[in-house]
């Protein structure tokens, strides 16, 4: 089941894979990459120097690219295990990268900073592991796109405090939402 924030964002990701197709040097890693560098690498510092703003639209615009990379591989018949093992360890960098930098900016709130970070990295795991058990996984309401939602609107109104409390609650729910589901199932 594809969240709404998924769902806006493929109708753009999923039309530009088809227009990209047979441009041979732009590759799904290379998309990963780029990705990576734009929200895990400049948004990060951005945040740091003060930016938030502009790191905002680094995150929007690397989430866009994170959503092509997948869209562009299925369209070209090459999804592979490690190009979405390589895109799922660069999110979780991203992920920490980013509330690690927000922290930086606004020591103030380290208890939602940390359980931001606790929670964006339970919630992939705990899919992860469940299917790797065996058990089913459920769609929840704290995907990444949500959370990149949250750090897109948090940042843009500069309002770093806001966002890790907003990510530390939704992340943490929505994990032990998929725990729930993953001991039910």
């Amino acid at each position: 089941m594809r969240g709404m924030v998924e769902a806006l964002n493929k109708k753009f990701t999923v039309p530009l894979a088809k227009r990209l197709r047979n441009v041979e040097w732009i590759t799904p890693n290379r998309i990963t990459l780029f990705s990576f560098l734009l929200s895990g690498i400049l948004a990060p510092l951005t945040i740091v120097k003060g930016l938030l703003p502009l790191a905002g639209l680094l995150v929007y615009a690397g989430a866009l690219l994170d959503s092509l990379d997948g869209d562009l591989a299925r369209e070209r018949g090459i999804s592979s295990r490690e190009g979405a093992i390589l895109d799922a360890v660069l999110d979780r960098y991203t992920d920490l990268l980013l509330i690690g930098a927000l922290l930086l900016y606004e020591e103030s709130c380290l208890l939602a900073g940390v359980f931001a970070m606790i929670g964006s990295s339970l919630v992939p795991y705990i899919r992860a592991k469940a299917e790797a058990e065996g058990k089913s996984s459920t769609a929840t309401f704290g995907s990444r796109d949500m959370r990149n939602l949250i750090l897109f609107i948090g940042l843009i109104l500069s309002a770093p405090c806001f966002t890790l409390y907003t990510l530390a609650i939704v992340s943490n729910l929505s994990a032990l939402h998929r725990l729930f589901h993953a001991l039910r199932s």
